[in-house]
C-alpha cells in the first residue's frame, strides 16, 4: 500500500506530532532495559566465555534487526517520496507549459485586438477629416440640388 503525501509543507522533524518516530531516549531507555534483562541471565563470572560471546551477538543481533527494519521502512518511505515528487514536479512542468502556451495565444490576441482597433481608429478619424464626397461608394443616391430637394422623386417611365 503506497503512502499518500500531502502538498504541504510539513512542520519541522521535531514538530511531529501523529508520527511513527521514537525519541531517541526511548530508544535508548529500551536499549538499556533490554541489555539489564539479558544481563541478568549472564552470571558475574562466566563460566564459558564462548557463551558470553553468543549472548552478546544474541543481543546485538536482535537490537540490530530492530533497527534494520526501521531503517528500510524508512527506505521504503523515502523512495516512495521521491517518486510521488517526481511525478508532481513533471505535473507542474507539464501546467507550467500549458500556462506559457495559453499566455503566447492570449498576447498575440490581444495585439491583434489591439491592431485592429488602431485601423478602425484611423480609418474612423479620416472619415470625420475628409470632406463630403458625392461618389461615395455604397451611394444610390444622386448629388442633392436645390430644385431635386424640393420635388418629389419620380421613377424614369
Amino acid at each position: 500500500m503506497q503512502k499518500m503525501y500531502p502538498r504541504t509543507t510539513p512542520a519541522p522533524f521535531g514538530a511531529l506530532e501523529n508520527s511513527n518516530v521514537i525519541p531517541a531516549l526511548q530508544i535508548e531507555e529500551a536499549i538499556r532495559e533490554s541489555v539489564r534483562q539479558n544481563a541478568a541471565h549472564i552470571p558475574h563470572e562466566p563460566e564459558n566465555t564462548s557463551q558470553v560471546v553468543t549472548d552478546i551477538n544474541s543481543l546485538v543481533q536482535r537490537v540490530a534487526d530492530v533497527s534494520l527494519d526501521q531503517l528500510d521502512d524508512a527506505i521504503v518511505d523515502l523512495r516512495q517520496l521521491r517518486d510521488f515528487l517526481h511525478s508532481e514536479g513533471e505535473r507542474i512542468q507539464r501546467e507550467i507549459s500549458g500556462y506559457l502556451q495559453l499566455n503566447h495565444i492570449a498576447i498575440g490576441s490581444t495585439k491583434s485586438i489591439a491592431d485592429n482597433i488602431v485601423q478602425w481608429k484611423k480609418a474612423a478619424h479620416s472619415a470625420a477629416c475628409a470632406p463630403e464626397r458625392s461618389d461615395f461608394v455604397g451611394s444610390a443616391l444622386p448629388p442633392p440640388s436645390s430644385t431635386a430637394a424640393n420635388d418629389a422623386f419620380i421613377p424614369p417611365k
